[in-house]
């Protein structure tokens, strides 16, 4: 009989283990599987870009007398917030006219300011294109991939070549686009809308609005280039 008893307080101390073993089993497979659906949720989610409002467009005669063009600017200041995914900017495209015409980004430039002397200038790197207008200097580049790693911050300044070879939409509206001086008369007509539209390949679309005064067109047929601050700028989609 004492044997027996003994055998009873036994199990009834095994019993208070075992439960506590399926206890701790039990709550980490609960935390096991909150783990991966957060991971589930990341990763479907992918990358999430931060678009700032344009703060400004820069208007400039890229070329010499009738075949110069007129190319337009727009700074892009963009970050990847998600943890682990990377992220590429597809295209973009300028419209002028609420998108009945648009021109596609063809490159992205960086800009210097130099003294009114061409000896000021600095030196165009191999590989790059280089203009000289009175006071500024412009890098520009077009063949490159526009990345957002994650975490990152990425400042684009995309250029919109607004000629006709480069116009979509209206084919009335793309032929006006013809030389710069052409150019310059459209739009000195009205206030000026331009609309960005960015395409990222994970995280969809932006667009980005600057509504800027109507441009002095005698400043710009003589210097070649302005820089115009946007009045009223937002954006959609992030």
């Amino acid at each position: 009989m004492a044997d027996l008893n003994k055998g009873k307080r036994g199990r009834l101390r095994f019993a208070p283990t075992l439960q506590l073993e399926q206890s701790l089993s039990l709550a980490a497979f609960v935390m096991s599987l909150g783990i991966t659906l957060i991971n589930v949720y990341y990763a479907m989610r992918g990358s999430e870009i931060a678009v700032d409002q344009p703060r400004q467009i820069i208007l400039y005669r890229d070329g010499e007398g009738s075949a110069s063009i007129l190319t337009a600017a727009v700074r892009v200041d963009a970050i990847n917030v998600a943890d682990g995914y990377g992220d590429v900017l597809k295209d973009a495209s300028l419209s002028f006219d609420a998108g009945r015409s648009s021109f596609d980004y063809q490159g992205t430039i960086k800009t210097v300011f130099v003294g009114e002397s061409k000896a000021a200038s600095p030196p165009c790197e191999i590989g790059l294109r280089c203009l000289l207008l009175p006071g500024l200097f412009i890098v520009e580049r077009s063949d490159e991939i526009l990345d957002l790693p994650s975490g990152a911050a990425r400042v684009f300044q995309l250029t919109f070549p607004a000629v006709q070879w480069n116009c979509r939409g209206a084919p009335q509206a793309c032929g006006q686009m013809g030389s710069f001086t052409e150019a310059l008369r459209l739009l000195s007509q009205t206030d000026l809308t331009a609309r960005v539209k960015l395409r990222f390949h994970g995280d969809g679309g932006r667009t980005l609005t600057c509504r800027v005064a109507r441009p002095d067109i005698a400043y710009l047929s003589k210097v070649g280039w302005a820089s115009i601050p946007c009045q009223g700028a937002h954006r959609d989609g992030g």
